[in-house]
């Protein structure tokens, strides 16, 4: 089990309550409503306030996983084999290998950690990622309940 300390980005599956909560599940991310009236209006009926879906492929929930276990700077292979039941190794054996090569990871015994090197670019990007992707569709659903599509 992750340090208590872990966000809930970190978690191989998560169930989220609450107006604005996400949850995380094996094959799709959910995210409920910010509107605080529609929530409650669609509580009160007996319907779900998820505002947006994301339905996962194996392939992407594995990236998925990956891009946020990657987060605390540490992989383990045999944590990625557990959820998923493939190694890592079958799945990323390339990319695992390049990124060694080029001095952002380093491997003992099949964990994998960044090198400071690793850590830097990984952050940088994830925080593109999270302004570029996360901030327009929260902006999005901020202004509309229940957006009918969402492209990013």
């Amino acid at each position: 089990m992750p340090d208590a300390n872990y966000s809930s980005m970190t978690r191989d599956n998560f169930l989220g309550f609450g107006c604005s909560a996400t949850s995380l599940f094996k094959e799709q991310f959910k995210i409920n409503t910010f509107d605080v009236e529609s929530y409650c209006e669609r509580i009160s009926i007996g319907k779900l306030a998820t505002s947006l879906t994301i339905r996962f492929t194996k392939r992407q929930r594995m990236i998925y996983w990956l891009f946020w276990t990657a987060y605390s700077t540490k992989v383990e292979a045999s944590d990625f084999e557990r959820f998923f039941g493939v190694p890592l190794k079958r799945m990323y054996g390339f990319e695992l290998w390049l990124a060694k090569r080029l001095g952002f990871i380093k491997e003992d015994e099949g964990t994998y950690e960044m090198t400071l090197k690793g850590a830097f670019y990984y952050h940088y990007y994830e925080h593109f990622y999270t302004l570029s992707y996360i901030d327009k569709m929260w902006g999005i659903m901020r202004k509309e309940a229940f957006p009918e599509r969402i492209e990013l």
